[in-house]
């Protein structure tokens, strides 16, 4: 929900490493979800296709939290070759 001053309140919807981030943010993008990557480590002394990045956080407006739940669930489905 956008606060008075018509900012938005992001909420965390996938956490991981870097690369996965990037697809889910490619992911929600596509389906016109406005998204942000989230790292509070000292990535910039890091190479970003490591795991010692850190955890890398998908964050979306609240307000569209639902709809990116289920592409990212969709997305965790279809890469399951067992499915």
């Amino acid at each position: 929900m956008s606060n008075r001053r018509g900012q938005r309140n992001f909420v965390q919807v996938y956490s991981g490493n870097l690369w996965q981030a990037q697809i889910i943010q490619g992911l929600l993008e596509a389906n016109n979800i406005i998204c942000i990557l989230k790292n509070n480590s000292a990535s910039a002394v890091t190479s970003p296709y490591t795991d010692t990045a850190g955890e890398v956080l998908v964050m979306v407006d609240n307000r569209d939290t639902k709809f990116a739940n289920i592409i990212i669930e969709e997305c965790s489905l279809s890469s399951n070759p067992y499915n």
